[in-house]
């Protein structure tokens, strides 16, 4: 026997069912092909934002189409020292990480910061390949899953004045990016402070600063010309970004799209390298035509500084465990030193 509820069920119009079903399968597709949100540090025209972006429209293409991910980058969602508390709280799902920023918490994330330690493009592949196990391990204990490596170009010191051997670096207040260029400060005798990127102008408006240790490619994105006149390249090290995922959103991907951001990662990783390499020369020819006097230090200069290096290799070992200390043996092994 049929109630009047029964009755009033059977009699609701096919059309409504058809719509309801409707509206629950497209948010059910909605929420599937929600994009993920990826915080970067960097402007657009920058080369790592550039290797982030074909990496992001690769992840794309090689799902399907079926993951998407939303770039916010030049700080604008997350500070460059909060990318790391940003992916593990999953503020954001990716995020490229300075590892300079957090050389507190393990001293492997600064041993690409050890001035002549890895001091060329090969120096800097081997300690990768070296360390990226390692790394993987620790950001995998945080919560974070690796998904490639990019580098930053080689160094320089913007200066007002010319500088030809350490004597002239005494008591300039240097901008450094992290605890171990800090040091390196310290042992010049000059008076070093971290800068984040995006306060760089500011700073040297200010008086806070008025020279700094970083790259040509900074150099531009901070329009360093407006306050120093010399660039004196003297390369030394290549600090790395990683570009992680929060482990629980990349495990919640399908196979496909776990593949697809390995995959587009492992290409991405080689192409920045390959356009880091290649845009160091044009990024001091920009140098150049904005009034900037670009040297090379001379072999006396960096003889000095190599002997800061020294220093410095010496310093980390002894804050380092003995796990910590295998990395490094096992990249001195691969350079034969």
């Amino acid at each position: 026997m049929q109630t009047s509820k029964t009755k009033l069920a059977f009699r609701t119009p096919l059309y409504v069912v058809a719509f309801v079903g409707a509206l629950l399968w497209a948010a059910a597709v909605s929420a599937a092909a929600a994009n993920l949100k990826m915080a970067s540090g960097y402007p657009d025209a920058n080369y790592l934002t550039q290797t982030v972006r074909d990496f992001i429209a690769d992840v794309h293409s090689r799902s399907g189409g079926s993951l998407g991910i939303d770039l916010h980058n030049n700080q604008s969602l997350v500070k460059l020292p909060e990318m790391m508390r940003a992916v593990q709280t999953n503020q954001v799902a990716l995020a490229d990480v300075r590892l300079g920023n957090y050389g507190n918490q393990d001293p492997v994330y600064i041993l690409d910061a050890i001035p002549f330690l890895a001091g060329d493009y090969d120096a800097a592949e081997k300690l990768w390949q070296a360390s990226r196990p390692y790394l993987t391990a620790s950001f995998e204990k945080r919560g974070m899953t690796v998904l490639f490596a990019m580098w930053n170009p080689p160094q320089g010191f913007y200066t007002v004045k010319p500088v030809a051997q350490v004597q002239d670096l005494e008591g300039l207040k240097l901008r450094v990016y992290s605890t171990e260029t800090r040091r390196m400060g310290d042992l010049l005798k000059a008076e070093p402070l971290i800068v984040q990127f995006g306060e760089i102008p500011q700073a040297f408006s200010t008086g806070l600063i008025n020279a700094m240790f970083t790259s040509p490619q900074t150099g531009i994105d901070t329009q360093a010309w407006d306050f120093v006149k010399n660039l004196t390249m003297v390369g030394a090290l290549f600090t790395k970004q990683l570009v992680v995922i929060n482990t629980d959103v990349f495990r919640k991907l399908s196979k496909q799209e776990q593949a697809a951001l390995i995959d587009a990662g492992k290409a991405a990783e080689k192409a920045g390298f390959d356009r880091m390499k290649a845009l160091t020369d044009e990024q001091l020819l920009v140098m150049r035509n904005k009034g900037v006097n670009v040297v090379q230090a001379s072999p006396s200069f960096i003889k000095q500084l190599q002997q800061v290096g020294v220093q410095m290799e010496e310093d980390w070992k002894s804050k380092a465990s003995a796990e910590q200390r295998k990395v490094l043996d096992l990249y001195l092994d691969s350079v034969k030193r």
